[in-house]
């Protein structure tokens, strides 16, 4: 059984564009039963890199002439291949030994590809695979999906567990494995629609598969703190209280944090900050671990309760302020003076350098040409403290170790300081001097509590380092919970715990953590990483949300906001007219949905169309829009939609442009407006009216988005509508998906508006339709989700879409 793994993430962007075997019709040209690989986003000159250790085998520096363009090959053990495609170019050579993580080459477009991503295929040596349909690949191909999840957070959960069902429909199922969807999924305890509902699983969450599937049902174990209401776990046992000659602290510990029995009590399991004074403000001791056991000394003051714990029970250093009382240890003897050293600089770096590449005269110490890596180790491989720049000076700090001399660095002379510093070896000190004595105790950084995402840190005894992405710490282990901060790549933590489900409890110093919300136990609805770093979430596979789109009148009712409760959505669809109270009501409702906020202007004038300038719409549209994004308020994630349908004569079609081309010149500088008015924001490409040209109504859609491309390559991306009914099937909606995705292939899609709007189906089926709708988009990447057409609507033509009075989303709400 090989032991090969995928050690790294090979492009710069964790988001798949193309599953494996997706799309066959594209690939039976090759022989091929799909697409034989995974597409990664990976815009042009974006790096690329090795997925795992080996050696390059094949460097293709020719942009043509093969379908893969400039592309490398790299060997792995047991007989395992990888190939990176459609590259810009290649920075490694044949036979060049490779990590994990190391850089490949360039992103780009070569060969036979639709816009710059990554192609990645896995290969096996007198191999072969067979897919779970049945499906045997040819030439040795893999899927190498299965290798990628862990990099995406698919570990294994930690229970205990609780048994149920889960709709099938409703999650991504690899192996034993699954991930639910976008929007959460209801735990049943049988596998019915109508079965006892256990409770409700948050989207992204990683569950175990324990069975075949039954009906539209799955047998799942879910993790007890991935529910929103887990079992409450007994009170926590005291233990023995401590002899009277052990070594002990008095402080003050947050009562919230500790769980009291008698005059004994029980520290939670974050730990707590022991402190000098009743007082939040208050000298931090030190980090008391959880679980342990404190004794309580005295009558609670405030928020604090007075404790005396063990020193073993502590984590990380120890610091007694003067105004704690303790006993009064012996007199220690007192050494007899000897020479002391010469004081470095106060923010000097203790570290080793390579003896080779310095200049020392007597105790200043230079550094040679181009540099020298200061390490914590006097070994080769120690762990760098940064670049002691080409002549800066520092102070010689004891006796050489093999080939490294230590040395103090002031900071000044130093190039890419950890953000935090590795633990360094002591020097030998020179002869005739006495060790440097160790600095005053400082007061203890403050440390904040939360959970971490397992598979996104390493765990090392009782500390943590977060991954190359930094985490967001959750006040709860669960992928709804609130945010606490942000912690950047490569920071440590403390662990205070053991894993449960997919999380791990730790502690993060204050003075490392970013975006920190103030209270004992943080929340926050939304906290976002500075933008200059990259969100740390793991995506979810299952990314495509399901939504409802708000009525097609401004006023929107208690009943319609009752529809939306009922259906649970992932996106909400707003136009910029709506009463502005009922999105405020929605967006509080719903803190987790993604937005979808429709620049509504009516283009209708008597007896014809009105021809309004890109300057007109913005001023016509951009307060409501603006009062809109207001009452959804920050921090969400929101795409604006600029217009509607403009395919369609009632819609500006003959009046403001004529065709495809001049509403591309129109868009465009609607764009550049809304772009000075809203910075930062997102903007769409409006959803078409599909089908054929009408003669006085519309133009086909495909001829249309062709003839304004420009427009929707300028876009944050795309909107689309499709529509279906009994005669004219989903399968053709989902032709028409499928053909937009084929044009515009990494372009991300959002579907604004569909329906079966036609009689003939009953209510049940077609909300049965919109489940198994929601299910197909999951196959497609780039779609980000879609809001069904409509809560309500007094226009008796929408009459058939109507969902409120009808059950539709109560329906859609078991899933």
């Amino acid at each position: 059984m090989s032991d090969f793994k995928f050690e790294a993430w090979p492009t710069e962007f964790r988001q798949i564009n193309q599953y494996f075997g997706q799309n066959p019709q594209n690939y039976a040209q090759f022989g091929l039963p799909g697409h034989e690989g995974l597409d990664l986003m990976a815009p042009t000159g974006s790096k690329i890199f090795a997925v795992a250790p080996g050696t390059v085998r094949v460097v293709n520096s020719q942009p043509t002439g093969h379908n893969y363009g400039i592309h490398v090959r790299v060997d792995h053990k047991d007989g395992w291949q990888t190939i990176y495609a459609h590259m810009q170019r290649a920075t490694v050579r044949v036979g060049q030994p490779v990590k994990a993580g190391e850089q490949l080459g360039l992103a780009d477009n070569t060969g036979n590809s639709f816009g710059s991503h990554l192609h990645l295929t896995l290969k096996r040596q007198n191999s072969s695979y067979t897919d779970n349909s049945g499906t045997k690949w040819p030439y040795n191909i893999y899927d190498p999906t299965p290798f990628l999840l862990p990099l995406l957070g698919w570990k294994r959960p930690v229970g205990p567990y609780t048994d149920g069902y889960a709709y099938t429909n409703g999650i991504i199922v690899v192996g034993d494995l699954a991930q639910v969807n976008s929007g959460g999924i209801n735990l049943r305890r049988n596998p019915s629609i109508v079965g006892e509902l256990i409770d409700l699983v948050p989207g992204g969450t990683i569950i175990i598969v324990t069975g075949p599937a039954r009906g539209q049902y799955t047998p799942v174990q879910v993790a007890n703190v991935s529910l929103s209401n887990p079992p409450v776990p007994p009170a926590p046992t005291p233990g023995p209280p401590p002899p009277a000659t052990e070594h002990q602290v008095d402080g003050w510990a947050f009562t919230n944090y500790i769980t009291r029995s008698g005059n004994q009590a029980v520290v939670g399991q974050y730990g707590i900050n022991l402190r000098a004074a009743p007082q939040r403000t208050a000298t931090n001791i030190g980090l008391v671990k959880g679980d342990s056991t404190v004794t309580i000394t005295g009558l609670p003051q405030g928020e604090y309760t007075p404790v005396r714990a063990r020193r073993i029970d502590f984590s990380g250093p120890i610091n007694i302020p003067d105004d704690v009382i303790q006993p009064t240890p012996p007199p220690a003897p007192q050494p007899t003076p000897a020479p002391q050293p010469s004081t470095p600089p106060a923010d000097a770096i203790l570290g080793w350098a390579y003896t080779q590449n310095l200049t020392i005269n007597g105790r200043t110490v230079t550094s040679g040409r181009f540099g020298t890596n200061l390490r914590a180790a006097p070994v080769r491989g120690g762990s760098k403290l940064g670049l002691f720049v080409e002549g800066g000076t520092g102070t010689l700090a004891g006796q050489n170790s093999g080939e490294y001399t230590p040395v103090y660095v002031p900071r000044s002379s130093l190039r890419n300081i950890p953000a935090t510093l590795p633990p360094v070896t002591q020097p030998t000190p020179l002869p005739g001097e006495m060790p440097t004595p160790p600095p005053t105790p400082q007061p203890t950084a403050d440390t904040t509590p939360g959970w971490a995402f397992t598979a996104a840190i390493t765990v090392s005894g009782n500390t943590a380092v977060a991954g190359q992405y930094g985490i967001n710490l959750r006040n709860a282990p669960r992928r709804d919970a609130k945010k606490v901060g942000f912690v950047p790549g490569n920071a440590s933590m403390i662990v205070t715990g053991g894993q449960q489900g997919e999380y791990t409890p730790v502690r993060v110093d204050d003075n490392i953590l970013q975006d920190k919300v103030t209270g004992p136990i943080a929340i926050i609805d939304t906290i976002s990483p500075p933008d200059d770093l990259v969100d740390p979430e793991p995506p979810i596979l299952g990314n495509a949300s399901i939504g409802l789109h708000a009525s097609a009148d401004p006023g929107i009712s208690q009943a319609e906001i009752d529809e939306f409760a009922a259906m649970r959505p992932g996106m909400i669809k707003v136009l910029s007219f709506h009463e502005p109270t009922a999105v405020q009501k929605l967006s509080q409702a719903h803190p987790h949905a993604r937005w979808v906020v429709r620049a509504f202007l009516d283009f209708r004038a008597q007896g014809g169309v009105r021809t309004i300038s890109p300057g007109q719409f913005l001023n016509d549209t951009i307060n409501d829009v603006k009062r809109t994004l207001n009452m959804i308020g920050t921090g969400k994630d929101v795409v604006i939609e600029l217009h509607n349908e403009p395919n369609l004569v009632p819609e500006g079609l003959t009046g403001a442009w004529r065709d495809g081309a001049t509403f591309a010149q129109w868009w465009l500088e609607v764009l550049r407006l809304y772009k000075q008015a809203l910075p930062g924001s997102k903007f769409i490409y409006p959803g078409l009216s599909p089908g054929a040209a009408v003669s006085g109504i519309k133009q086909d859609h495909i001829q249309f988005v062709e003839a304004s491309r420009a427009a929707v390559e300028a876009a944050d991306g795309l909107g689309i509508h499709t529509y279906w009914s009994n005669v004219y099937p989903m399968s053709r909606a989902l032709d028409v998906l499928d053909d937009y995705i084929s044009r515009f292939r990494y372009k991300p899609i959002w579907i604004t508006e569909a329906s079966n709007n036609k009689a003939g189906t009953p209510v049940y089926r077609k909300a049965q339709q919109y489940l198994d709708y929601w299910r197909e988009i999951q196959k497609r990447p780039t779609v980000q989700g879609v809001t069904y057409f409509v809560a309500s609507a007094s226009d008796p033509a929408f009459k058939e879409e109507v969902w409120v009075g009808r059950d539709i989303g109560k329906r859609i709400g078991r899933r």
